[in-house]
């Protein structure tokens, strides 16, 4: 009895060793990488314009690198980008245009733009000064307040706090506001210039704003 039971568990061993093994896996889904389309930028009769795959493109954004900055760029219904004119409003200067319900600046290079800017919303129209959010949206609140804080003859000491820190400095003592009895000082900022004015002698209270335009 005892040799048939080991008879019997001898074959056993051998049909476990002659059974074919199962592995069971997961599938496995590849999937192919994207394409990466490259943007053309061109400048053609001042205008600059963006390609790919040899269309122009039309009534879209485009954020392209250039060097090692990145630029966000909107491309109207003719292909070519939203830009100052460098002529009218200079390097800082900006074209306000209202894109998808929001309203952006941009400079004279097409680029969009943030902070304190002063532009219009046509080329030949009245400059004003404006605030874009840091994503590049027309900030409505901000903006009343630097118009306010801006008025000829206001304390300059607001708008020089909204402003921050400028860059330099001049003084002209020819000044021809307020008869004169007093001294221009004109500071620059990184894209903007605050003119004040500062009264002679006894007449010194405070300084007051002349004007806030664009860098040239």
């Amino acid at each position: 009895m005892k040799k048939i039971r080991k008879i019997l568990a001898a074959v056993l061993v051998l049909m476990l060793m002659l059974t074919p093994v199962i592995s069971v896996s997961q599938p496995v889904t590849v999937q192919a990488a994207a394409k990466t389309t490259k943007t053309t930028l061109k400048k053609s009769g001042g205008r600059y314009y963006a390609y790919e795959n040899g269309k122009k493109l039309r009534n879209t954004w485009r954020t392209i690198q250039s060097g090692k900055k990145k630029y966000t760029y909107y491309f109207g219904s003719n292909g070519a980008a939203y830009q100052a004119s460098k002529e009218m409003m200079g390097r800082y200067g900006v074209i306000v245009k209202k894109i998808r319900g929001q309203y952006y600046g941009f400079d004279y290079l097409g680029h969009r733009v943030k902070g304190v800017r002063v532009g219009s919303t046509s080329t030949y129209g009245m400059p004003y000064v404006f605030y874009f959010n840091s994503n590049g949206t027309y900030n409505k609140k901000r903006t009343a307040q630097l118009r306010t804080a801006s008025k000829t003859n206001k304390k300059a000491a607001t708008i020089k706090k909204m402003l921050g820190k400028c860059r330099k400095y001049r003084i002209s003592k020819n000044s021809c506001f307020m008869n004169g009895n007093g001294v221009d000082i004109t500071y620059t900022y990184d894209t903007v210039e605050l003119s004040v004015f500062r009264p002679k002698g006894k007449n010194y209270k405070y300084d007051v704003v002349e004007s806030l335009v664009a860098r040239y």
